[in-house]
């Protein structure tokens, strides 16, 4: 059994055809375009048409659906666009991007399937990376937003008096500052900038740095300490027996993972061996239908 598993970005999409049965991403068909998110409805929808396409006709292979990571405001459980208020993808407001991918893909509307970018990235760690053998799961994505999602048995959580609203915490506050301003790339590069008074594009640049520059190395010390100083009340009312991290920023971890552990000692900590393909992944799982039959109520609270 094969599906097409879709990672739609603020600029980009990724997709790729899953390999159910092997539990594998066939690499042969990822498709990987930049996106003008700030172009018009049509001209957005074809971007997303074309990719997709060219991950089907890679291989020919007969597929029993696609599934979608979105970002947010989104109604995952219908397949409409609620993103508004920004230049990117503003366009597809109130879009059912559903019912335009089954037209296009000649495919019912019922194996169009959607969900939030880090809960699936979450779900594809849960289900077939380090984290599926543990119940209780934390997910983070660490890059240009900060990214998260609780599990219990691979299953989103996002109400209950043991997580945040919605399973996120960009949104909520640790010293007075916004979580998401601090722990994503502009805060990382922000407090370099601090430091040093120098600019840097990413932090690639900022790991290169760490071998001969102080500040480098203070910076991520401190990016450690504090992001576990944040997360950890969260993880422990959770009672999460594992964490896992992705994202860019989670390439330097050997950098601030010591001082994140020193404030999760209880703690399993994995960096994510899928990288950028994990949500094409978890994308690809929500077709599989006993899942998606159990995920169905939280779709409709995301």
């Amino acid at each position: 059994m094969y599906s097409i598993g879709v990672d739609i970005g603020g600029s980009h999409i990724s997709c790729g055809m899953y390999d159910h049965l092997n539990k594998r991403l066939l690499r042969e068909t990822l498709v990987h375009r930049k996106v003008d998110t700030m172009a018009s409805k049509n001209a957005i929808l074809e971007s997303w048409f074309s990719a997709i396409s060219e991950t089907v006709k890679s291989m020919e292979l007969p597929f029993i659906g696609i599934g979608i990571a979105m970002p947010g405001p989104f109604d995952y459980f219908n397949g409409i666009s609620y993103i508004a208020e920004v230049d990117k993808l503003s366009a597809l407001y109130e879009v059912n991007i559903r019912q335009k991918l089954s037209v296009r893909f000649g495919l019912s509307p019922s194996k169009i399937r959607f969900i939030n970018d880090a809960s699936a990235f979450s779900i594809a760690e849960a289900l077939t990376g380090k984290a599926c053998g543990y119940s209780r799961t934390v997910a983070i994505t660490l890059g240009t937003g900060f990214g998260s999602s609780f599990l219990v048995d691979a299953q989103p959580v996002v109400q209950g008096v043991n997580v945040p609203d919605g399973g996120f915490l960009y949104n909520h506050f640790y010293k007075g500052r916004l979580a998401d301003d601090i722990f994503s790339t502009r805060g990382i590069l922000s407090r370099y900038n601090l430091l040093s008074g120098k600019e840097l594009k990413n932090v690639r640049e900022l790991s290169d740095l760490v071998v001969h520059d102080q500040d480098a190395r203070r910076v991520f010390e401190l990016f450690g300490e504090e992001l576990g100083q944040f997360i950890g009340p969260y993880l422990r009312k959770f009672n999460a027996e594992v964490l896992v991290i992705g994202g860019n920023i989670s390439k330097a971890y050997d950098h601030f993972g010591i001082n994140l552990s020193r404030q999760c000692p209880q703690l399993v900590i994995y960096v994510s061996e899928f990288g950028e393909e994990a949500a094409i992944i978890g994308s690809a799982l929500l077709l599989e239908d006993e899942f998606y039959t159990n995920l169905k109520p939280t779709l409709k609270l995301m």
